[in-house]
């Protein structure tokens, strides 16, 4: 049993255990690992990671009674993480360390621009920072969920409950935003200056 699990179990219910309790940590039990890792993606910090983990737990365990099955599980149980976070985020104004997401395990899809590739120094770990920092956090939970996570658009969509569209365009908007950002220290992110060139033309084109 995951202590963050078993933690929102103890203080979820004081009843004995019985069947929905059973049905949810069969279920979540797989997924705590993710889900701390989905926090730890928003909020780039390991603590505020395991409260924000812990309380999406707890909230979901709490309305799992309601849950009819209509989307994934996962997909759900991320919704309430993203959630979480967003609302921490936007309580705290917290900036999010891209260096600890890759600490984490996270590995950054093949896809991502070229800047979110080259992390060795700690000057372009802090500008990275300085950058995620500047999205909003709508546009940031939709470029973590999907360059960061792995998520395809739809499912990110189903997570967000926003349309399809939506999260293209929020997505996109980040990394334009991020690669505007960093392409103002070529010297530290040489492929930035060259992406925002290519991006710029694809518009025009």
């Amino acid at each position: 049993m995951g202590i963050l699990l078993e933690m929102a179990k103890e203080v979820a219910f004081t009843r004995p255990r019985d069947e929905t309790i059973a049905a949810f940590e069969a279920l979540a039990l797989p997924m705590e690992r993710q889900v701390y890792y989905v926090c730890l993606n928003m909020m780039g910090d390991h603590l505020d990671a395991q409260d924000c983990a812990q309380e999406a737990l707890l909230k979901a365990f709490r309305a799992f009674p309601g849950f009819e099955g209509r989307s994934k599980f996962s997909t759900w149980l991320y919704r309430i993480a993203t959630n979480v976070c967003l609302d921490a985020l936007r309580r705290r104004n917290e900036t999010v360390s891209l260096e600890v997401m890759r600490e984490s395990g996270w590995e950054v899809p093949d896809g991502a621009p070229e800047a979110y590739e080259r992390l060795e120094e700690s000057e372009r770990r802090r500008l990275i920072k300085q950058a995620l920092s500047e999205l909003a956090p709508d546009y940031r939970a939709a470029m973590m969920l999907v360059d960061l996570n792995g998520l395809g658009y739809q499912e990110a969509a189903e997570v967000l409950e926003v349309p399809l569209g939506t999260v293209k365009s929020r997505v996109s908007r980040a990394r334009d935003a991020m690669l505007k950002i960093l392409s103002r220290q070529p010297e530290l992110f040489p492929g930035s200056a060259r992406h925002k060139g290519e991006r710029r033309e694809n518009h025009e084109a």
